[in-house]
């Protein structure tokens, strides 16, 4: 089975920019040491301050799934940096090949 990947499209509320990429690097540091996970990244637009993507990789659907409930991501959401957050675009996909 392909890994999962995950986009993840983050739009910040206004003024908020900085606040919510801190509160994002501190996920990435802690999710990188979870089992599964083969890539989490975080990328911010040269244009657009306020608009930042994770880029991740998962072993398997279930990997992701943990994550999703688990301590790095509740710690995240306890901390109110959801709050930070003013459009969220959630995309799961898979490597499209010719086999």
């Amino acid at each position: 089975m392909k890994p999962l990947t995950v986009i993840a499209i983050t739009r910040a509320v206004a003024g908020q920019e900085q606040a919510l990429r801190s509160a994002q690097q501190q996920l990435v540091a802690e999710t990188l040491k979870e089992p599964g996970c083969l890539r989490y990244e975080l990328h911010q637009s040269l244009q657009d301050p306020g608009l930042l993507v994770f880029v991740e990789s998962w072993q398997s659907e279930e990997h992701w799934r943990a994550h999703m409930e688990g301590t790095a991501m509740r710690r995240f959401i306890d901390s109110g940096a959801r709050q930070l957050i003013e459009k969220l675009d959630l995309h799961r996909m898979r490597e499209v090949t010719d086999d």
